[in-house]
């Protein structure tokens, strides 16, 4: 796949603002604070970005679409979708810098308007387009195992996590 400027400025707008979350409150942080620490102009950041919440809402898309095109196949029966909730903590715990700062930043709605729309999404194309409380049933336990899990520091075994998210998915066997 190849990059483009715009592609690389957004990176190091999203970039430059998780830094800046480290060691600043996200409110205190001003669009020129980013544009300098990403090295671009405050034209350039107006052009992808809107808001600092946009740069952290296009950070969950990116990843998202990078996760999308990793996978191999279309799930068809249990053992694929467990392939997939095994690719989808380990993308959490390898993310878990992030997701920590928006948690530090009370920012966790955004990450989980974005699992919820993904779930929407999934049953309204997929699933069970009559119920969409499933989706939202899913969504939200994702969220509340991810962000227990985040908050820990991902010290728990991430097969009891696994487990945990296929319990919920399957049912007990």
């Amino acid at each position: 796949m190849e990059y483009n400027n715009g592609d690389y400025s957004r990176h190091y707008i999203v970039q430059a603002l998780f830094r800046l979350m480290e060691n600043t409150p996200f409110n205190d942080i001003r669009i020129t604070d980013v544009c300098i620490k990403a090295g671009v102009g405050r034209a350039t950041f107006y052009r992808y970005f809107s808001s600092k919440e946009n740069v952290i809402k296009f950070y969950f898309e990116s990843k998202n679409l990078e996760f999308s095109r990793a996978q191999r196949y279309q799930p068809r029966c249990k053992e694929d979708y467990l392939d997939i909730i095994r690719d989808v903590v380990t993308a959490l715990e390898e993310n878990k810098r992030e997701i920590r700062l928006l948690q530090k930043a009370h920012l966790e709605y955004l990450y989980f308007d974005f699992i919820d729309r993904g779930f929407e999404e999934l049953f309204a194309n997929r699933f069970d387009r009559e119920n969409l409380f499933l989706a939202a049933g899913y969504s939200g336990a994702i969220f509340n195992i991810s962000m227990r899990w985040i908050r820990s520091d991902c010290k728990e075994d991430k097969a009891q996590v696994i487990s945990a998210i296929e319990q919920i998915t399957f049912g007990r066997e």
